[in-house]
């Protein structure tokens, strides 16, 4: 089978991963890329061509694909911009900066019809495809709740070299539980409600440095969810999996799944049980770690890619998958603003109108 041309938009820290990925696999040809510091970014690689307008770069290069790694701002911009020109695109999370951008962008994909992955890495790894299965197949019988934490300290650099991370927007809810709502909804099941508080005790910036979030699921099942930005913890799902090189591996879980006939430890994957007779507080809970492979889940995320490309699997995460994620995650900021409890159907429902 011939390779798929693709082209990189943005060449920031995510987009290198991406750039470096595509680069070393066999079914793909990069054709170019675009960013802003075209300059700076066409002396890193040699021999590719490198343009400040995106809209040249698809023009020249009439690529099958593009993987949009710009600014979230203009995710939907570039995305409308593929889908005119019968790209395919993978476009890194959020989908887009707001729920109208989104409406817009999946307008515009319905109407050429490409073929769309958002790029929530962490469906791909393959402890979450375990966990997944697990829970779907009952394995600790229904769901009653999740527990779940993310909590690390960024240095103060993290704020000096991007001030916006100070302001609104900029906050561990946006920034980081945008990841944990996508895995929650794909292993736990749809949220359908959110109540939430958020403070800036620790580092008085103009946005929250820590939430505690209620999350209702389709299925019955309650979540609690802790971030934050400002305590020091080896709980956050990057430290427990290992998955890149700026989190130290920390191999703790930071969620626990609450089953009517056990529980689940994320990510060490350990099951907690007891025999279906003897189900009772008065007897031990034993324990059994459950065996998965570790792999890049970059590469598994891109082999993705390239089979939806071609026709052979469907899309992991649509653009509207991941605008229900978006929705899911900006109603956590809204319920503690309003200091009320958001439900969040009628949003779902408004995006497929």
């Amino acid at each position: 089978m011939s390779r798929i041309t693709i082209a990189v938009i943005g060449a920031g820290l995510i987009g290198r991963k991406h750039l470096k990925k595509v680069i070393d696999h066999a079914d793909f040809e990069l054709v170019g890329i675009a960013d802003v510091n075209s300059d700076v970014v066409g002396a890193q690689y040699p021999g590719i061509p490198v343009f400040a307008n995106y809209r040249r770069l698809l023009d020249e290069t009439r690529p099958m694909a593009a993987i949009i790694a710009s600014p979230n701002q203009v995710h939907a911009e570039i995305g409308i911009e593929c889908a005119r020109r019968g790209i395919h695109i993978l476009v890194e999370k959020p989908v887009t900066d707001t729920l109208e951008a989104a409406s817009h962008l999946i307008e515009e994909v319905h109407r050429s019809g490409i073929r769309t992955l958002v790029g929530h890495h962490r469906r791909h790894h393959d402890q979450v495809r375990k966990l997944r299965g697990l829970i779907g197949d009952k394995d600790i019988g229904a769901l009653v709740g999740v527990s779940a934490i993310w909590a690390a300290y960024k240095p103060d650099a993290y704020f000096q070299v991007a001030p916006w991370r100070t302001q609104e927007g900029g906050g561990p809810v946006l920034i980081n539980l945008i990841h944990e709502i996508d895995f929650l909804r794909f292993t736990a099941g749809e949220i359908v409600a959110v109540s939430a508080v958020t403070s800036s005790d620790q580092r008085h910036f103009a946005v929250e440095d820590t939430a505690g979030a209620v999350l209702e699921f389709e299925n019955g099942a309650i979540g609690t969810f802790i971030i934050s930005d400002s305590a020091v913890t080896p709980w956050t799902v990057e430290q427990g999996v290992g998955e890149a090189v700026e989190f130290p591996f920390s191999g703790e879980s930071s969620y626990r799944f609450l089953g009517s006939h056990g529980s689940l430890e994320f990510p060490n994957l350990v099951r907690w049980d007891q025999s279906p007779e003897e189900r009772t507080w008065n007897r031990p809970v034993r324990a059994q770690r459950l065996f998965s492979t570790t792999i890049d889940p970059y590469v598994a995320q891109l082999e993705h890619f390239r089979d939806v490309i071609r026709g052979t699997a469907e899309s992991l995460q649509t653009v509207e998958d991941g605008a229900r994620t978006l929705i899911a995650t900006l109603a956590v900021t809204e319920a503690a603003r309003r200091k009320a409890r958001v439900e969040l159907g009628a949003r779902y429902q408004s995006l497929a109108a």
